[in-house]
């Protein structure tokens, strides 16, 4: 009984791995158009369709373009509610922050003047 539990597990396995390394070579052709500045950029040192690109993409994801989050939701590799997220933090990191400063209070010393007698 054992034993085939531990093989239905590895060939699980076997099939997920088998799909992500098909998903990694099929890179749609609007992505890597849309995203080639951001990838020229941020993750050059990788080749196109690697897992070491995804997650160099990944890491860089708050810098990267508008148009190629786009595509990466177009294409299925990113959902809609995590670009949506994005673009929030990309907002709000945008918006001026208002500087607070400080005034020195100024103090005051009373200055005597003495009169002089006529």
């Amino acid at each position: 009984m054992r034993t085939r539990y531990s093989t239905a597990v590895y060939v699980a396995i076997f099939a997920l791995s088998l799909v992500s390394i098909s998903a990694l070579a099929d890179v749609s052709s609007h992505v890597k158009s849309a995203c080639k500045s951001d990838y020229q950029r941020y993750c050059k040192a990788y080749k196109v369709g690697t897992e070491g690109l995804r997650a160099c993409m990944s890491r860089s994801i708050k810098r990267v373009s508008n148009v190629c989050i786009s595509a990466l939701v177009a294409n299925g590799d990113m959902t809609q509610a995590q670009a949506d997220r994005v673009k929030a933090q990309k907002a709000q990191a945008k918006r001026p922050t208002t500087k607070r400063t400080t005034t020195k209070k100024r103090t005051t010393t009373s200055r005597t003047t003495s009169r002089k007698k006529r």
